[in-house]
């Protein structure tokens, strides 16, 4: 069965074709010209002509011969329904569900208009904030031994023959020591200020405001550390015996490398060197990867990676 030939497709194919000789050959294809078969009372199978064929214009559209007549006048049920020949309106389907528009509650206001005024930014901590009070904890704890009897070291004492004195404990944390925390201000340190500060915030809800101890300095602390301004600094005094030291600094690893202020390797060990002899340890947080921590420096004192990465034990698996 053949598919319906529409007068459509037979303009469009002669809008392509180019002679009038294409243009016979597409009527005839399409079956809107009969081809040309001799009469001979048989039914002969087509054969294409060898001469040159006369074109076949396109059919065109037939008009409607005009009437002479003036047409009747119209009746008056046609008055009345001028359209009667058009087809009825399709009826209208009711509505399923209307809804109301809502509302608004409160009139739109228009936005600000811009000032002058600076608006910080949305920070975004370098750690955790749901670990950050598990990690300080770790970092700033002291382990003294005040927990459960120890019984595999009492029980040794006792198979040795020795005197029981006291009896041996297990270590616990605790933070009743406090902490002294000494605040890197150098160029390296300078992008992580506003993290200095936060964590700062941290330590003391953590701690305890009145046993926390803050230091600032630039490059290292030997060269002037205080609570203040830059002028007010004096030179370093280390903590009391048995408060650990919490340092917030990159330990050179940053800011500009021809910078002459950047604290030097044999600064950094002069400085754990004093805080060691004063009976007290020292963790460092470092804003920087482990990949760009040289050996020097993680055989001087416990680094821990600031960053997200970090959790409460990953840091105490860092501490001695």
């Amino acid at each position: 069965m053949r598919a319906q030939i529409w007068v459509s497709d037979v303009v469009r194919a002669l809008e392509v074709a180019r002679t009038d000789e294409e243009r016979a050959r597409v009527l005839e294809m399409l079956g809107f010209v009969p081809p040309a078969v001799p009469d001979t009372g048989q039914v002969t199978p087509y054969a294409e002509p060898e001469g040159p064929r006369a074109p076949v214009e396109a059919p065109r559209r037939e008009r409607r011969p005009e009437p002479a007549h003036e047409p009747p006048p119209a009746t008056a049920a046609e008055e009345e329904t001028p359209n009667a020949d058009l087809p009825e309106e399709l009826p209208l389907l009711p509505p399923v569900r209307v809804e109301a528009v809502p509302t608004p509650r409160e009139p739109v206001r228009p936005l600000a208009r811009p000032t002058a005024e600076r608006v910080p930014l949305p920070h975004l901590p370098l750690f955790v904030p749901g670990w950050t009070s598990a990690i300080l904890r770790a970092m700033v704890s002291r382990r003294v031994p005040e927990g459960a009897v120890d019984i595999p070291a009492l029980i040794d004492t006792l198979a040795h023959g020795r005197p029981v004195r006291r009896l041996p404990r297990l270590p616990v944390p605790t933070m009743r020591y406090g902490v002294q925390v000494l605040v890197d201000r150098g160029p390296g340190m300078q992008p992580f200020r506003r993290d200095q500060n936060e964590l700062l915030d941290r330590v003391r809800a953590v701690v305890g405001p009145s046993l926390v101890e803050v230091g600032y300095f630039s490059g290292t602390p030997q060269r002037g550390t205080g609570p203040g301004a830059r002028w007010t600094r004096t030179a370093y005094v280390p903590p009391e015996s048995g408060r650990p030291v919490l340092l917030l600094s990159d330990l050179g690893l940053g800011g500009p490398p021809d910078d002459p202020q950047r604290g030097t390797r044999q600064e950094w060990e002069h400085f754990v060197g004093l805080v060691t002899r004063a009976g007290c340890g020292v963790v460092a947080l470092s804003p920087y990867p482990p990949r760009r921590w040289p050996r020097w420096m993680t055989g001087l004192l416990p680094l821990v990676s600031w960053d997200r990465t970090t959790t409460a034990s990953r840091a105490t698996v860092r501490l001695p």
